[in-house]
């Protein structure tokens, strides 16, 4: 199968526009309707339908679009790999929560360097759910991530905790702080349970997001209150954006790595884990 059918079916159930697809790829919308046509022909089944209201996908599109995002991972892989062969004898391929990036990968990419000099690593930065889903999957070898699913295949450690304060772009204590001016953060399910126990009166926000980055930016714009972590509190001290809400509580979220059952035992892994403890501490 022609790599670029994938391409053109994945684009498409994107844009649900021929159209729309053809100009991101830079084809014409003729050559998009004959790679369709081609894919279905393979798969002898309908995979969208064209009407008045636009493109949807069929039952059958809809069922093989998982399908083809693991196989072009896949093809993705491959060519990675072949290109590394002779420079490097592995390619790792890591996932980190997208809270806790810019705390882990300077240090631990250092570390990777100087230790397993012969070691290519690929990261992706992305949410707990679907790390989870590419390590089942064999699209991720390890992530670092903070909301597990207990399934059989996946072995958890926990292996730091990251903390985070309530900051604010005024000088408030917490019997000032009002919904009307607090973006309520939600960085994951442990982190939404403990922040409904101790913070209730706050519950009920305009605003609710589940990025630091994008919290800090609404922060650095509009100004308000809300939770990030400590790092990215102290950083925005330092621009002079925030305070620390003094007598806010610090809310714990616990910090797990996770592996493939079968690369648990393998010694790569094991001392890129240990690598990482030091860098998540």
């Amino acid at each position: 199968m022609q790599i670029e059918l994938l391409d053109t079916f994945l684009d498409l159930i994107e844009t649900r526009n021929f159209n729309k697809t053809a100009e991101r790829l830079g084809v014409t919308q003729s050559t998009v309707s004959s790679r369709i046509r081609s894919l279905e022909s393979i798969l002898e089944k309908q995979l969208f339908i064209r009407n008045k209201s636009g493109t949807e996908p069929t039952v059958a599109g809809i069922r093989f679009a998982d399908h083809a995002k693991a196989v072009k991972l896949r093809w993705l892989d491959a060519r990675r790999e072949i290109e590394a062969v002779g420079k490097f004898d592995r390619l790792i391929r890591i996932g980190i929560h997208f809270e806790l990036y810019e705390r882990v990968l300077e240090p631990w990419l250092e570390w990777v360097r100087n230790a397993i000099p012969k070691l290519a690593i690929y990261v992706e930065i992305d949410y707990s759910n679907q790390m989870i889903l590419d390590l089942t999957t064999g699209g991720l070898d390890l992530a670092v991530l903070y909301s597990p699913q207990h399934l059989p295949d996946i072995h958890y450690e926990q292996i730091a905790e990251e903390n985070f304060v309530m900051v604010s772009t005024s000088r408030l204590s917490m019997s000032e702080v009002r919904p009307s001016n607090y973006i309520r953060a939600n960085y994951s399910p442990f982190f939404d349970r403990a922040h409904k126990q101790m913070l209730p009166e706050l519950e009920i926000s305009p605003i609710s997001m589940g990025n630091g980055g994008a919290i800090a930016h609404l922060l650095r714009r509009k100004g308000g209150t809300a939770f990030v972590s400590q790092s990215v509190a102290a950083a925005l001290q330092r621009e002079g954006v925030v305070h620390l809400v003094q007598d806010a509580p610090t809310i714990s979220q616990p910090i797990y790595s996770a592996v493939h059952i079968r690369y648990r035992h393998s010694h790569t892994h094991i001392r890129l884990l240990k690598a990482l403890k030091p860098t998540t501490v």
